[in-house]
């Protein structure tokens, strides 16, 4: 894989994750702009899910990063109301894409205080 490939490929999941995410951000008000700055819109994510921003730093370690995904996910729909069984199971199958619709088709509320 090529640079250019290579940032190319950032660049689409950056742009898959502010498309999925920036209405749950708004929801858990905060500002619909911080879903598309790269790093800084994981840390504001831990904060919306109530989780150590040092979480941010796993997403980068290979192999770590594969499970941390999928937590994160679940952590995500938890936060917004999504807590059953079927729900975690459909984020983790669908590779996250089921937070899409959660985000645009579902009335959810945040969750603030969630442990």
């Amino acid at each position: 894989m090529t640079l250019t490939q290579c940032l190319l490929f950032i660049l689409i999941i950056q742009v898959i994750h502010f498309l999925a995410t920036w209405k749950l951000y708004v929801k858990a008000g905060r500002k619909a702009w911080e879903a598309i700055i790269p790093v800084y819109n994981a840390i504001v994510l831990m904060q919306i899910i109530n989780r150590p921003k040092w979480w941010v730093i796993l997403l980068f370690i290979p192999i770590i990063n594969l499970v941390m995904f999928p937590i994160i996910w679940i952590e995500t729909i938890r936060s917004f109301g999504k807590n059953s069984n079927q729900d975690s199971v459909l984020v983790v199958a669908t590779l996250g894409f089921y937070i899409f619709y959660v985000s645009y088709f579902e009335d959810v509320k945040y969750i603030q205080d969630r442990s």
